[in-house]
């Protein structure tokens, strides 16, 4: 069995078992002497909607590699891929009375590193002298994860748990700069599979709209990068697995 039909049959599995069982409303506290506490009762609402901003804890060994390599070639001080940026969307969605929920989340992981170097453009016209211009090498390194994914809110909590299937695109793209003479670029894409684990904090600021704190592990691997007439970069792959963290706002009806 392929990597790709085990983590589709855990997801099929989790989503068909009812992990937390429960009915209606979260009870947020359950004595006597927590009643005077802001939230008694906390809403599970059947519909959610987010957004999130963060950062991933990664190192991508080929990445980095060709990080240090440009940096001796160019002469750069760039540092090793580490902590990229992210952002998302999701949408979560619980039936009544059903402690499970299917999520979707739409996100980006971007970084880049710039190095400097001097071209010598030559002139065909014997009376004009030679010019050095300053000229700059862009690398930017972004991956898109699409997630499907199911869960739970854990009991006594407003804390949810969930597992997702990954399909992600990745993208590299090189642009060559040589202001007043030249501008090229180059992208590659690829795709690749993985999964995620995630942990949701909701807190409520009122009965429908919370902030939320996000933290998991997500597993990505992309390769085979190609060009748009199909030619592919040997020996490189985004392998952009680690440790996310979130933070972002919610709203549910």
């Amino acid at each position: 069995m392929t990597m790709k039909n085990y983590l589709f049959g855990i997801l099929i599995f989790c989503s068909l078992t009812p992990v937390f069982a429960q009915e209606g409303d979260q009870v947020f506290v359950s004595t006597s002497t927590e009643r005077d506490t802001i939230y008694r009762e906390i809403p599970v609402p059947m519909l959610s909607v987010g957004m999130t901003g963060g950062i991933a804890f990664i190192s991508p060994e080929d990445v980095n590699n060709a990080i240090e390599h440009n940096n001796s070639v160019y002469n750069g001080s760039e540092f090793p891929l580490t902590r990229p940026a992210q952002w998302g969307l999701w949408i979560s969605y619980r039936p009544k009375n059903l402690p499970n929920y299917l999520t979707l989340r739409a996100e980006m992981l971007t970084a880049s590193r710039t190095y400097s170097f001097a071209t010598i453009v030559t002139s065909t016209n014997p009376n004009v002298t030679d010019a050095t211009v300053a000229s700059t090498l862009k690398h930017t390194y972004s991956v898109y994860p699409f997630t499907i994914g199911t869960g739970s809110v854990l009991y006594k909590t407003i804390a949810k748990a969930e597992i997702g299937f990954i399909y992600a695109i990745g993208r590299i793209t090189h642009v060559t700069d040589v202001p007043g003479y030249t501008h090229s670029e180059s992208v590659y894409e690829g795709e690749g599979y993985g999964f995620r684990v995630n942990l949701q904090q909701m807190i409520p600021i009122e009965k429908t709209f919370s902030a939320t704190m996000d933290i998991g592990y997500r597993l990505i691997v992309i390769d085979e990068f190609r060009d748009a007439k199909g030619v592919m970069i040997k020996n490189t792959e985004l392998n952009f697995s680690g440790i996310c963290l979130s933070f972002g706002l919610a709203y549910g009806f």
